[in-house]
């Protein structure tokens, strides 16, 4: 079959289209990754931060108990509780090297990753 301009411009609009469609689902596997490893990573954060919570809770009754002899109970519960507002007070402090910033590149080198290459 001779190749005639009418012909030349569907076999190029079917090419476009399959290209255009090809891309279209690329950006959604990537994305789809994308979401995944921002999911996983807020997952483990989270299963992280309730363990954390727990063996802090242990950890402070064992600080208490530990303190007890020294300044008696209701003073051990009163420097816990001062230790955990100067802790609170760094945090507050320093939220942004602390906090933001750590969760802006993560989440900035995960979406904004343009060194992969389509395989």
């Amino acid at each position: 079959m001779p190749d005639t301009p009418d012909n030349s411009f569907k076999r190029l609009f079917d090419e476009g289209k399959k290209y255009l469609t090809l891309q279209i689902d690329y950006a959604k596997l990537t994305a789809t990754e994308k979401i995944s490893v921002i999911l996983g990573m807020s997952v483990l954060f989270i299963i992280i931060l309730v363990l954390a919570v727990g063996a802090g809770i242990y950890l402070s009754f064992a600080l208490v108990y530990l303190l007890e002899p020294l300044v008696g109970i209701v003073g051990s519960y009163a420097l816990l509780g001062a230790l955990f507002l100067v802790l609170i007070a760094i945090v507050v402090i320093f939220k942004r090297q602390l906090i933001l910033a750590p969760i802006t590149r993560f989440i900035s080198r995960v979406l904004l990753d343009n060194d992969k290459t389509p395989q």
